[in-house]
């Protein structure tokens, strides 16, 4: 997987070489480059990261690769973002193999490689990552780059939504709304979308979008549930809720 971009870091050869023969490494560059940023100097937080990146600190390359593929203090570039990503994830970054594999599964982007990106997601997913582990739920349950297939759709929802992902579980509740790899239960959806309307979404906009579409989707269910459903629906909820989300079926 990495060697096919691997190319891409040949033409820094000569630059890294003249700069690995500078100043030592400072232990404090990683974090004199975040003040700089929260002080909205993103260009001098690109310099004091470019060094140790440079050394091969992997938290260093993962922040350069964000910040080129965001644009921020720097030119936008997405082969450079793929450069700095790459050599962390060569160093098994989480944060970049997450952000590699969502840069590849971009149909309009010009790295688009969803058999990579589901290969460095199952990587990381394996060793417990929940984002990796929704993210590969919602992969296959959408098809495209990959093919449909809602039974790892299930299965990697499950192990997310198991740790309290709301976004999980919101795909787990139409999993089974619509029947989808898995016996269609109305009471099962409903408890699924109760816990994702009611999931921790610090403020961050996606897990917000997956609360209200949890909300109407509930809201919506329960109209076509028979009071035999709601009570099902009820005990299940209960059961998920004393298990700590252990015991949901």
């Amino acid at each position: 997987m990495v060697k096919r971009i691997m190319y891409r870091v040949a033409s820094f050869g000569i630059l890294v070489g003249l700069m690995i023969a500078g100043s030592p490494l400072r232990a404090d560059e990683l974090s004199a480059g975040q003040n700089a940023l929260m002080r909205g100097d993103e260009s001098g937080a690109i310099q004091l990261w470019t060094e140790p990146a440079i050394h091969g600190n992997a938290e260093a390359q993962f922040r350069l690769g964000m910040m080129y593929l965001s644009g921020r203090g720097v030119a936008q570039d997405a082969k450079m973002a793929v450069v700095w990503l790459t050599m962390a994830v060569e160093k098994h970054h989480i944060g970049a193999s997450l952000a590699l594999a969502q840069l590849y599964l971009n149909k309009a982007g010009s790295s688009y490689d969803p058999d990579t990106a589901i290969h460095l997601l199952r990587d990381v997913a394996d060793h417990g990552n929940t984002e990796a582990q929704r993210v590969l739920g919602q992969a296959y349950r959408k098809g495209g780059g990959v093919p449909q297939d809602f039974a790892e759709a299930l299965h990697w929802f499950r192990l997310a939504a198991a740790k309290g992902d709301g976004e999980a579980e919101l795909g787990l509740g139409e999993l089974y709304r619509y029947g989808y790899g898995v016996e269609q239960s109305y009471p099962h959806a409903f408890m699924w979308f109760s816990l994702a309307a009611s999931a921790v979404t610090d403020n961050v906009p996606e897990r917000i979008a997956a609360a209200l579409s949890a909300i109407k989707a509930r809201d919506a269910l329960e109209q076509m549930m028979s009071k035999d459903d709601r009570m099902k629906a009820e005990r299940l909820a209960d059961a998920c809720w004393k298990s700590k989300l252990q015991a949901c079926d």
